[in-house]
């Protein structure tokens, strides 16, 4: 007896088979239903894959005997010569009607997208698709098995990942209750396994289900950031495997349900992973490694669109695809063969949301501002590597709208505390000692901003600073922003500080001694060092001998500022022993000969010069005896000759004798200085900035300067070898390597939360506070802009 062959046709939810009697096509005018072999996998594997890829089952389940039938093939499909003569005949019982060459199952010829249900060309009229076949319930055992398969089909085992990346481990997080999102959070590369034991504990399989992530990024080993599936009301007609770009960067499209989602327990176990990185790092010859959190990741387009072949919901195959970008945030609205209900496309986002806005376009806007980088050179950076971006309206609305009102009120409750320790000093009978400098926005002379920041001298924090325009004062900027700042720090704490410490700027210094009495000026030694260092290197181009004695005067100038403690006359009397000690006299108090010939020398300078004075209390070095061969070795300086005289026009300046007497308290602003250099990393001088953005950015450098003082913010420290060009050798330094991430991620969390929360805070409008006194013009150099057609008419050129 000869054994019987079933066919029946390879296509998921066709029922159509040889055993069944009286089949009657679907479509009009088709009197005949054949069934058609799978294309040669090795001779014609494109043709192949092309089938494979059209018909509703898994990849694995498709062999060359599969066979498709007739029902799946349209009219323009078949041969035209077989397809006449079937129309002829009476009966096409065992006549042969072949396929085209080029002939794929569910693909219209003329656009190439699948389709999704049958049309009759006659009457264009559409009809659902056929009832799939009952799906039966598996139990675990079973779905452990398909996980398996379902990782060869999609090429991304967990086991070749851990193979590539051994030292990353991911996470899945529970959202919280308080997130008004229907979610649940899954891990990619077992989504099948967790949506199956859903979709058969719940008795309405992918109806209502929304797939989002959890309350912190979720990443995964396929490489998306997060996982978010949601219900669109966008026609099947409208997709198609394109991408399209949102005008809007931060406004949400579709809207989610606002239903609370509890994930089963299975999901619940999955959340005490997490998501980091080790990572090994080399600095001055030492390895050691660091972990890093990973929250976001780089993903390919096409790699992105092979995790949609298949419905990450119920596992069934997608029909078509459409990618969309709303800033940097993609979102991949796709129809399920299986779960799609009146082919209405699920949308999966690639980024939380929060309040109808996608969380990575807030990240990216405020870690651009926070690690000083520059919007446009991200722009760049994301045109070459062909990345989506945000537009600057949607960057600066993000950055006005969250990080600037976030910043101004921790500024202004550090700024708080600094006042109430300020106060608490005073009352307490401490001097109160700060300093001031002026920072200017470029490095030339054609300056738009000044900012003046004061600095308390004994816990280094910024107390205060203040910003101003060209052409909202006139004169100068610097004297100024003083007055703006200073004011302001006077009638903040109730009291004139004690003392102050600037540099040589005579304007700053008259103004203190004229409207702040109380307080006593002084002068930077740094600044002092510096100066005398440029004079007597610019004597030493004439008088090379004076080159050989810069390293020890300067030393000098430092010694006199600290043995003086605070005597102003003592100082200075130190500081002019100089002279003595270069002429090599060790012993002068009782020496009259020695000081008569220095009023002759100022007599032939022609200058009126007050010094050097006879000295009262300094009348011997304090060094210790030379031997021969040091004495020998020292070019000493003979009184009268050149050298000599010019070596005393610079150590006995009146100006600068006159300033020495307010070094005397040996006060200095380096620590301001290392400030204004760390401002630079938010406020470049190579940049131009709006008045508004170069108070916040301080504010952030500020609050930064205020947080490394703190003990637990020092990572590291050590000591490196640095070049050093005025010294001419190489130097040892202590460098410090502080924690500068935890603040700038906490201000990020800060705002996630604020959004969440539906928080708003008012924008910053500084004009309404004394960090704008003064109406800022719009120009500074208060000109208005000509006609540019009279410009072209009357321009003139040299080259012509």
């Amino acid at each position: 007896m000869a054994e019987t062959i079933m066919v029946h046709c390879g296509e998921g939810d066709c029922t159509n088979n040889l055993s069944k009697k009286n089949m009657i096509s679907k479509w009009p005018g088709r009197q005949f239903i054949r069934f058609y072999l799978m294309p040669d996998p090795v001779k014609k594997k494109d043709l192949f894959l092309k089938w494979r890829s059209r018909i509703r089952r898994r990849p694995e389940d498709v062999k060359r005997s599969t066979r498709i039938c007739s029902e799946h093939f349209a009219e323009e499909d078949f041969d035209p010569y077989d397809l006449a003569n079937a129309r002829k005949a009476a009966s096409t019982k065992k006549m042969w009607i072949r396929l085209r060459p080029d002939s794929i199952p569910n693909t219209d010829r003329q656009t190439g997208k699948m389709i999704v249900h049958f049309s009759s060309p006659e009457t264009e009229e559409t009809t659902p698709l056929r009832p799939g076949r009952k799906r039966v319930r598996r139990d675990i055992e079973y779905i452990d098995e398909l996980i398996s398969d379902n990782d060869k089909i999609l090429g991304s085992s967990s086991n070749d990942l851990s193979n590539t990346e051994p030292e990353i481990r991911y996470q899945v997080e529970e959202p919280s209750a308080s997130e008004n999102n229907d979610c649940v959070s899954i891990p990619s590369v077992h989504t099948n396994r967790y949506l199956s034991v859903l979709m058969s504990a719940s008795t309405e399989t992918c109806k209502g289900v929304q797939v989002s992530p959890s309350k912190k990024d979720c990443s995964t080993q396929t490489g998306l950031s997060s996982l978010s599936v949601t219900r669109s009301s966008t026609s099947v007609e409208d997709l198609g495997d394109k991408f399209q770009e949102s005008e809007s960067d931060n406004e949400l499209e579709q809207t989610s349900s606002d239903e609370e989602y509890h994930p089963g327990p299975l999901m619940a176990a999955a959340s005490d992973k997490k998501v980091q990185r080790k990572t090994q790092m080399k600095t001055h010859g030492k390895v050691f490694t660091k972990t890093l959190p990973i929250s976001w990741v780089y993903v390919n387009v096409s790699q992105l669109q092979q995790l949609f072949r298949f419905c990450p919901g119920c596992g069934g195959r997608v029909l078509q695809t459409r990618l969309r970008f709303t800033g940097a945030a993609v979102s991949v609205d796709y129809v399920c063969s299986l779960c799609t209900i009146g082919f209405n496309p699920s949308t999966w986002h690639g980024s939380p949301i929060l309040r109808r806005k996608f969380v990575i376009n807030i990240h990216t806007s405020c870690s651009i501002m926070l690690t000083g980088l520059r919007f446009q050179s991200m722009t760049n950076f994301h045109n070459l590597m062909e990345l989506p971006t945000l537009s600057r309206p949607s960057f600066s609305e993000h950055v006005s709208s969250w990080l600037y009102p976030v910043i101004y009120r921790m500024y202004s409750e550090r700024r708080d505390i600094i006042f109430d320790g300020l106060k608490k000093r005073h009352a307490d009978g401490q001097s109160v000692v700060l300093c001031g400098d002026a920072q200017f926005d470029s490095p030339g002379f054609s300056a738009k901003y000044c900012t003046y920041t004061i600095m308390d001298c004994k816990t280094n924090e910024v107390v205060d600073f203040s910003v101003v325009q060209k052409g909202q004062f006139s004169g100068a900027l610097e004297h100024q922003a003083f007055s703006q700042v200073w004011e302001g720090i006077v009638n903040e704490v109730g009291f004139q500080p004690d003392d102050l410490v600037i540099d040589r700027q005579a304007t700053i210094a008259k103004i203190v001694e004229d409207h702040f009495p109380e307080t006593q000026l002084s002068y930077d030694i740094w600044h002092m060092a510096k100066s005398l260092s440029t004079h007597l290197r610019t004597a030493a181009q004439s008088h090379p001998k004076i080159a050989m004695w810069q390293k020890s005067i300067v030393n000098h100038l430092w010694f006199s500022c600290r043995e003086s403690k605070g005597d102003p006359d003592l100082a200075v009397e130190i500081f002019h022993s100089c002279l003595l000690h270069a002429a090599n006299i060790h012993r002068w108090k009782l020496k009259r000969v020695i000081f008569q010939t220095f009023d002759s020398m100022r007599e032939s300078i022609g200058l009126k010069r007050p010094y050097p004075r006879r000295p009262v209390k300094y009348g011997q070095c304090k060094h210790g005896p030379f031997s021969k061969g040091e004495h020998r070795s020292i070019q000493w300086f003979k009184v009268g000759d050149e050298d000599f005289l010019a070596l005393f026009k610079v150590v006995t300046a009146t100006r600068f004798s006159n300033d020495l007497r307010k070094r005397c308290k040996f006060l200095h602003t380096g620590k301001l200085e290392s400030f204004h250099s760390m401002k630079l990393l938010y406020l470049p001088k190579l940049h131009s900035f709006e008045l508004e953005t170069m108070i916040v950015m301080t504010m952030l450098a500020a609050v930064q300067n205020n947080l490394y003082l703190k003990e637990e913010n020092l990572k590291k420290s050590y000591t490196v070898r640095s070049y050093s060009r005025a010294m001419k050798k190489y130097v040892l330094k202590q460098k410090n390597v502080y924690d500068n991430v935890t603040f700038k991620k906490s201000i990020i969390d800060s705002i996630i939360r604020m959004v969440r929360s539906g928080e708003q805070l008012d924008k910053c409008n500084f004009s309404q506070t004394r960090y704008i006194m003064r109406p800022v013009p719009k120009t500074f150099h208060g000109q208005s802009a000509p006609d540019k057609r009279v410009m072209i008419e009357n321009q003139k050129s040299r080259m012509k």
